[in-house]
């Protein structure tokens, strides 16, 4: 079987989670494979995998999210609206994902990363004195955030919202908690970003 980091699987599991329908197992199908990407390389036994799909597609049904009115008789729902509900209930896995980080040219060259978080976590890292303790790192974004920095737009109970690279006026914001910004650390640290 491919390993689930490879790069067509990863596309072909964001691009179900950018489509404004899909169904329910695609749904639950892309999300496993986004967030499994994430985890160390100890594979879960297809079994589990597949038991976890069930579970996310069963969650997603019990949603009664309004499905696609162009095909009446389709069960596809709307990922954003999944995407929406899961923000307060599972991590949602998200697009940067399988994208690399830009190579490092010259240190004087300006590093550009696939999403807008990165940065800022790195820097509070920096103002951290390179710590990753989580309480700390939250309570430095939303210094940053209540500064008025890019991305931040404001800090909610939920978390700390923020504006995706492609955001534009009215659109959803980004969550950033202790839960999401854990699974951000662990992609910086496979990544060798820290």
């Amino acid at each position: 079987m491919t390993k689930l980091t490879s790069k067509p699987i990863l596309k072909k599991a964001s691009g179900i989670l950018a489509q404004e329908f899909a169904i329910p197992k695609d749904i639950a199908w892309a999300w496993v494979t986004l967030l499994l990407s994430q985890e160390e390389q100890k594979r879960d036994s297809e079994e589990k995998r597949y038991a976890r799909i069930a579970e996310f597609e069963a969650w997603i049904t019990e949603l009664n999210l309004p499905t696609d009115p162009k095909i009446p008789a389709s069960t596809a729902v709307s990922p954003e609206s999944v995407k929406n509900s899961a923000r307060n209930v599972f991590e949602w896995p998200h697009e940067y994902i399988f994208e690399e980080p830009a190579a490092v040219k010259h240190p004087a060259s300006k590093v550009t990363y696939s999403d807008t978080i990165t940065k800022p976590i790195l820097d509070a890292i920096k103002d951290a004195g390179g710590s990753d303790d989580r309480p700390q790192l939250i309570a430095i974004l939303e210094g940053y955030a209540k500064e008025g920095k890019e991305p931040f737009a404001n800090v909610t109970v939920e978390g700390i919202e923020w504006k995706g690279s492609n955001w534009s006026e009215g659109d959803k914001l980004n969550l950033l908690t202790i839960k999401t910004l854990n699974n951000r650390l662990a992609n910086l640290k496979k990544k060798g970003l820290i």
